[in-house]
C-alpha cells in the first residue's frame, strides 16, 4: 500500500520530483560515492596500489592525529570559532525577523529583506575580495581613518593582524547569513493567525507582550530545529572563508583547512581522511545528542 501511495504521489507531483533530481544526484555523487574512500583512514595508503591493495594498519593513523600539535590546535580553534559564531549569528535572524514583522510599510519591508538576503548569494571568495579592497592599506576605511587621524596616522593592515581575524570572520558570517535566516523565520511568522494579535490588542497587550506570548512561541519549533543543526556544525567550519582570510601574517587553522593542507598539499591521504572521518562522526554525535535532549525537554526534534 505504501509503495502504491508513493507511486501515485510521484505521478501527481511529477514536476516537484523532477526539480528534486539535481539535488538528489548532487548529494549522491559528492556525498555517497566518495564514502568507500573512508577505508584509506585505516591503511598505509599507496596511490599505486589503490585503496583495496594498500596495507591495513588499523588505528595507527588515528593515533597520529592526537600526537599532532597542528591538528589538536585546529580542533580547539574550530570549536572556539564555532561557539562564538553560534552565539553571534544564531539570534540575529530571529531579531531581524521580529523587527521586520512589526514594519507596516510594505515597500520599506521588501527593500530591507532584499538588501539583507542578497549577500547570501555571493561566493565567499567574492566577499573576501570585497573586504580586502575595503580594508586594504589604501582602501576606503584606512583613507577615512587617515582623514581624521592627521599626518601622523599609520595605516592599519586589518587583514594582516591576528587580533582582527576572529572579528572579521564573525562579522562576515553575520552579514552574509542573517538575511537568509530571516526569510525562514518570516515564513514561520506568516503562518500565525492574525486574530491572535487582534485578540491580544483588545486584551490590552502591548507589542513586546504580543511578541513574547504569540510570535516567539510560534517560531519556537523552527528555532529549535535550526539550533540542533547548528550544534551539529560545531566541529565543522567555513573552509572557504577561513582559507581565503589566511595569509603569511595569519596563523589560524581549523579542521577543514588542516584536512586540506595535510591531505592534498602534503599528500598524507590517510591522515586527512581519518581527521575528516572523526569530524563527521563527532558532528553526527552532536546532532544526535542535541536532538535527544530537545525531544526530552521540548518534544521537538529532527526525528
Amino acid at each position: 500500500m505504501k509503495k502504491r501511495r508513493l507511486w501515485r504521489d510521484i505521478k501527481a507531483n511529477k514536476l516537484i520530483y523532477i526539480l528534486l533530481l539535481p539535488a538528489i544526484l548532487t548529494t549522491f555523487v559528492f556525498a555517497y560515492m566518495p564514502m568507500p574512500g573512508i577505508i584509506i583512514a585505516f591503511q598505509d595508503y599507496k596511490p599505486l596500489l589503490g585503496p583495496w591493495k594498500s596495507p591495513f594498519v588499523g588505528l595507527d593513523v588515528f593515533k597520529r592525529i592526537f600526537s599532532s600539535r597542528m591538528i589538536m590546535d585546529s580542533v580547539g580553534n574550530t570549536v572556539y570559532l564555532n561557539v562564538l559564531n553560534l552565539l553571534v549569528t544564531f539570534p540575529a535572524p530571529i531579531l531581524l525577523a521580529l523587527m521586520l514583522n512589526e514594519v507596516r510599510c510594505s515597500i520599506f519591508k521588501r527593500v530591507i529583506q532584499t538588501v539583507s538576503y542578497l549577500p547570501y548569494f555571493l561566493s565567499w571568495i567574492s566577499v573576501v575580495g570585497l573586504v580586502q579592497t575595503i580594508l586594504g592599506l589604501y582602501g576606503p576605511v584606512n583613507d577615512l581613518l587617515a582623514l581624521f587621524g592627521g599626518s601622523n596616522f599609520e595605516r592599519i593592515l586589518f587583514l594582516g593582524q591576528q587580533k582582527y581575524f576572529i572579528p572579521t570572520y564573525l562579522i562576515l558570517n553575520l552579514w552574509k547569513g542573517t538575511g537568509w535566516g530571516t526569510v525562514i523565520y518570516l515564513a514561520a511568522i506568516s503562518g500565525i493567525d492574525m486574530q491572535l494579535y487582534e485578540a491580544a490588542t483588545i486584551d490590552g497587550a502591548n507589542k513586546l507582550q504580543q511578541i513574547w506570548h504569540i510570535t516567539l512561541p510560534a517560531i519556537r519549533q523552527t528555532a529549535i530545529l535550526l539550533l540542533i543543526m547548528s550544534i551539529g556544525g560545531l566541529f565543522g567550519s567555513n573552509f572557504e572563508l577561513v582559507y581565503a582570510l589566511q595569509n603569511p601574517y595569519i596563523d589560524f587553522e581549523v579542521i577543514s583547512t588542516a584536512v586540506y593542507k595535510i591531505g592534498l598539499q602534503q599528500g598524507d591521504y590517510p591522515l586527512g581522511t581519518a581527521l575528516n572521518l572523526i569530524q563527521g562522526l563527532i558532528g553526527f554525535a552532536l546532532v544526535a545528542t542535541a536532538n535527544f535532549i530537545s525531544k526530552k525537554v521540548t518534544d521537538v526534534g529532527l526525528w
